[in-house]
């Protein structure tokens, strides 16, 4: 039998154990999630009261959410959720039925040095994860103006893209359409990590994720149509672990 002081530690340590796994749904690994910020089984028939639609077309039916583009609005359909935040995990699941990207999005609609506030997001195509940072990156107030300028010539986007092609990062992974994923975002400082299925897919490390005051967070689809369901999102700080679970983490990532 344990002795009293061991007993206690063995109790503290299940206990731990225990608090992470309510925490998130999957095991974390460049973030310590802490308290749930935001938590939707879309149980209605609404986006309402949690998510305001901007543009597009979105249903709620059984718990899943429809979305797709509006082709009369020339803008990807998207909803927000608005809340403070700044480091985050996030979990949902979502399939691609004719959508030609899905964007987990990360905003501040305070901030005035990019387009529409965007910060930071993560994009999935048929065949692609896409971390980036939009607040230094494409959409960075004068590389998006310079970018939607017809008066732009090709050879200056060549070259406003070689200058920024270090805020994103494009890494292939086959997401097959009609069938559910389950996506893990973590957010901490300056780096993104996303799993896909429970395996690392995609990595980021870039200055402007690190923005402190982001309060917006919702998706972008375009193309027709994305389901999404289940999303959960934690408050989050750096994991001590995360330093030396880098390496091996990031090695088995493939670009």
């Amino acid at each position: 039998m344990m002795t009293s002081p061991m007993r206690v530690i063995f109790l503290c340590f299940i206990a731990a154990l225990a608090g992470k796994t309510l925490a998130a749904d999957a095991p974390t690994l460049l973030a310590t999630p802490g308290k749930l910020v935001l938590e939707d089984d879309f149980s209605r028939s609404e986006m309402a009261p949690k998510w305001k639609v901007g543009k597009g077309f979105f249903a709620v039916k059984d718990g899943v959410v429809t979305a797709a583009e509006n082709p009369a609005d020339n803008h990807p359909a998207f909803a927000k959720a608005t809340f403070p935040f700044k480091d985050i995990v996030a979990d949902f699941s979502f399939e691609l039925d004719g959508a030609k990207t899905l964007n987990f999005t990360m905003d501040d609609k305070a901030y005035k040095g990019s387009h529409a506030g965007h910060i930071c997001s993560v994009s999935f195509t048929p065949t692609m994860v896409h971390p980036s940072d939009a607040k230094f990156g494409s959409m960075k107030n004068e590389v998006h103006e310079k970018m939607t300028d017809p008066k732009t010539t090709a050879q200056e986007k060549k070259e406003i893209q070689e200058s920024i092609k270090d805020k994103s990062a494009s890494y292939k992974v086959k997401i097959e359409a009609g069938t559910w994923h389950q996506a893990h975002v973590e957010i901490a400082g300056d780096e993104m990590l996303v799993e896909l299925d429970g395996k690392p897919v995609a990595y980021l490390k870039s200055e402007g994720i690190d923005h402190p005051t982001k309060n917006m967070l919702g998706f972008t689809v375009a193309g027709k149509s994305a389901l999404i369901k289940d999303v959960k999102v934690w408050d989050a700080t750096p994991s001590p672990e995360w330093s030396s679970r880098r390496p091996e983490v990031l090695a088995a990532i493939k670009p």
